[in-house]
């Protein structure tokens, strides 16, 4: 019996040592596999608005943190409302542990609200974590005279937007047909940047986005009163827009109210970042790591508050969670979305 204790007591020994030494092959395996390298950061929106901040911000601290301390380049792919990125990221980029992704937040969304555009399934992603969540506003100009949703009722105004993936797109139609809203909805715009200007200019009189969207690039539209948020998504109202409704809030009967709420889901991943199926798990533990310890560092908290820009981080697993909450929707509530959005 003492033999057999001995014995055990050895193995463990061994198996523990066996772990460590795992362990720490791993982390120098991660070394080296990314020092001298690039990894490149696929942003499946443009370089005008707040995902471009917000990759910037996390590409200039991250690397600190990633054993081997690589460079971090973004690389923009916008189009088809995030499905360009995503189908990218799913069935193109390499899968060593070089490529990660800061999809749009509707990606999820996306990938069962349009499952035959949609390449990708967001189930398959190993999530690295968010760095904030977001509320995202329909905003009309001053000169169209709509002030609120019940302004919006009445009257027809022109949304610029990018493709149907995206919440430039599902944002102002789901209003349109669940809340009773008359927004006209023209697509194409290569990016956020691009709508803006043509809002300023008067080709088009409104657009969805983010919140912080509106607050980073034309803070001057806000402050002069050239522009009006009409209502807003997500769990809760945004500090700053108390008076502006939830959509939720303005739903008139349970199915719609529903939809609402799922699509509120889509703020939690605001600005997510992944990495790819099938990248090697010790790269994965490695990035998941070091984004952790990238949302601490003091110089990247510091930088964000200077520039206005919220952090609210959330770890992989929340995120994954979120991922696939949305891709798991019920299908009854799935069903009366697609067919909200597929209204002409």
């Amino acid at each position: 019996m003492v033999s057999r204790i001995r014995n055990i007591g050895t193995l463990c020994g061994v198996l523990t040592i066996g772990a460590i030494a795992a362990s720490g092959v791993s982390a120098q395996s991660a070394a080296e596999f990314y020092r001298g390298k690039d990894i490149k950061l696929i942003v499946a929106a443009g370089s005008g608005g707040t995902y471009a901040v917000y990759a910037r911000l996390l590409a200039r601290h991250w690397k600190k943190y990633i054993p081997g301390n690589p460079t971090v380049v973004i690389q923009h792919m916008p189009g088809g409302g995030g499905l360009k990125g995503a189908g990218y990221l799913q069935n193109a980029a390499p899968r060593d542990g070089s490529v990660v992704g800061m999809p749009l937040q509707t990606v999820a969304a996306a990938q069962v609200l349009r499952p035959k555009k949609a390449k990708h399934d967001v189930r398959q992603w190993q999530w690295i974590g968010n760095m904030t969540v977001l509320r995202n506003t329909v905003g009309a100009w001053h000169t169209t005279g709509v002030k609120t949703v019940a302004d919006a009722r009445g009257k027809e105004i022109i949304i610029g937007s990018t493709g149907r993936g995206g919440d430039m797109y599902m944002v102002p139609k789901l209003a349109n047909e669940m809340l009773g809203t008359k927004f006209k909805i023209v697509l194409g715009y290569r990016g956020i940047r691009d709508v803006d200007k043509a809002l300023e200019g008067g080709e088009v009189q409104g657009r969805a986005g983010s919140w912080l969207s509106w607050k980073l690039s034309h803070a001057d539209w806000i402050k002069d009163g050239k522009v009006t948020q009409l209502m807003q998504v997500g769990f809760s109202r945004a500090p700053d827009l108390p008076n502006v409704p939830l959509m939720q809030e303005l739903a008139t009967n349970d199915k719609d109210r529903k939809v609402l709420e799922f699509f509120g889901l889509t703020t939690r991943m605001a600005r997510s970042v992944t990495a790819l199926p099938d990248t090697p798990a010790y790269l994965v533990a490695a990035l998941r790591a070091s984004f952790d310890k990238a949302m601490k560092d003091k110089a990247l908290v510091a930088e964000a508050a200077k520039r206005g820009v919220p952090l609210e981080p959330m770890g992989w697993k929340e995120v994954q969670a979120a991922a696939r909450a949305t891709a798991g929707v019920d299908k009854a509530v799935l069903a009366h979305m697609q067919a909200a959005l597929a209204k002409k």
